[in-house]
């Protein structure tokens, strides 16, 4: 099996899962992407964002608190902000949101100096119950009920969902860690963001050592297998893509191939089909590529 790496985290994670969290988040945009580890490590010495959610008209950090925001705080996350923004590989604004299991929603106005203000959210999660969200798995899972991706993702966060700021995260997130486990046998590969959400959780909130070196070595495992997954099935539509796309020519497996392959390999099904015949005219409007493209 492969070994689990960092940059296995939010690979690959579907965007239908991502919608799920921006629901939760109180955010809108019709696409979104999550940064990987490469994007991730801007600058490892100074900041290691928790996660970084790409949205139509910005790139959102979000930041997991188990304690109040303060000016230190602000301080830390306004150079976040600028980091980001430096290294982004986009023109969209950066902005940071905090979600806390330590105090309610709220906006903070940091004052950087006496021209500027930096402001961000801090989100409380008050209307969420995660005993509630916990329990509610727990018995879908005994009586053998469907469990649905929203539920996982739910899950996830539910260590963060305290109502009652009592911070007994740890002992929430081993909970959840033993609840993804035992979905991962009734629901193989699992869901990948809400192991990758786990994995973070754990390696930020869980102080005993032990148990923390233990749950991350469990989820590691879990989320290799989850990778080898997503890998074997990428594999898979490359090379039915390919195979289509250079067998059929004309039909329909082209557009298959294309859509389930990777980019490299259309080079390959073009000088095939230009080998087998058709004219770069023809290529373009079967392929939907520029004509400019297939010629060079």
């Amino acid at each position: 099996m492969t070994e689990f790496q960092e940059d296995m985290l939010f690979k690959n994670v579907s965007e239908e899962d991502i919608q799920i969290l921006l629901e939760i988040l109180e955010k809108e945009s019709e696409s979104a992407n999550i940064w990987t580890k490469e994007l991730r490590l801007l600058d490892p010495t100074t900041y290691k964002p928790d996660l970084i959610i790409e949205l139509d008209d910005e790139n959102l950090i979000i930041e997991f608190q188990s304690t109040e925001v303060n000016d230190k705080f602000s301080r830390r996350a306004h150079t976040y902000v600028a980091i980001t923004d430096q290294k982004k590989e986009n023109d969209k604004e950066v902005n940071i949101e905090v979600i806390s299991t330590a105090e309610n929603s709220k906006q903070i106005s940091y004052r950087v100096n006496r021209l500027n203000t930096f402001r961000y959210n801090v989100m409380g999660f008050e209307k969420y119950d995660g005993e509630k969200i916990i329990k509610y798995v727990e018995e879908k899972l005994e009586n053998n009920m469907k469990i649905t991706s929203k539920d996982n993702i739910y899950l996830s966060l539910a260590p963060l969902m305290d109502k009652k700021k009592n911070n007994n995260i740890s002992e929430k997130i081993k909970r959840v860690v033993d609840l993804l486990i035992e979905l991962n046998k009734t629901n193989p590969p699992g869901n990948k963001l809400s192991f990758g959400i786990t994995w973070l959780l754990v390696d930020k909130f869980v102080k005993d050592s032990e148990l923390r070196n233990l749950l991350i070595d469990v989820l590691g495992e879990k989320m290799s297998a989850i990778y080898e997954y997503g890998e074997r099935k990428e594999q898979k539509g490359i090379e039915k893509g390919r195979k289509e796309g250079i067998k059929e020519g004309m039909k329909e497996g082209i557009k298959e191939g294309i859509k389930e392959g990777k980019k490299e390999e259309k080079e390959e099904i073009i000088h095939k089909l230009y080998e087998s015949g058709m004219t770069p005219e023809e290529i373009s409007k079967r392929l939907k590529t520029d004509l400019e493209k297939i010629k060079k």
